[in-house]
């Protein structure tokens, strides 16, 4: 396989565990997609400080930004040609995804920049989710209530019954 950014070969090796490529000239690395999911799951213990720190920083990037280079590269493993994608549809991070093998390129410090924003996505979710819960759970009723079948239009109990009875019978 050659590098879709340089044409070097591309190296076998094994980060976290899981198989991937990667060009020694360019620091780009190539992930089947499977392989992908496996990484970005597994929670590594450090990043280095200044990376940390300058994906932390990152604000919500919709689609393309003016600054993103248009470019097009062929998948190393199928040879099609790669789309440019920013990774969860909002991290800044750009990659290039194979449509047909789903394999993804990655430049330089682009992997461990994805894994740095799930764990800071998984870190945040949980308190975000119990600060809501309230709402979720009202939310919850009310989308019960709204698709119950059982008529309750009027304040007197014995009309709502007559009614739901004739709906029943129907």
């Amino acid at each position: 396989m050659h590098c879709p950014q340089c044409s070097s070969d591309l190296q076998a090796a094994v980060y976290e565990g899981v198989p991937i490529h990667t060009c020694n000239a360019c620091g780009g690395e190539f992930v089947g997609g499977e392989e992908f999911g496996r990484i970005v799951q597994h929670r590594k213990e450090a990043f280095g400080a200044d990376l940390t720190a300058a994906v932390s920083q990152r604000k919500p990037t919709f689609g393309h930004t003016a600054t993103q280079p248009t470019r097009s590269r062929y998948c190393p493993a199928c040879g099609q040609n790669m789309k440019l994608v920013n990774y969860a549809g909002d991290s800044g991070i750009f990659v290039d995804r194979c449509d047909v093998c789903g394999g993804l390129w990655l430049d330089h410090e682009e992997l461990e920049k994805v894994q740095i924003v799930m764990e800071k996505w998984a870190d945040e979710a949980q308190p975000q989710i119990q600060a809501i819960a309230g709402e979720l759970e009202k939310a919850r009723r009310l989308a019960a209530e709204r698709t119950s079948n059982t008529f309750s239009g009027s304040r007197f109990a014995f009309v709502n019954a007559l009614i739901n009875r004739l709906l029943d019978a129907a």
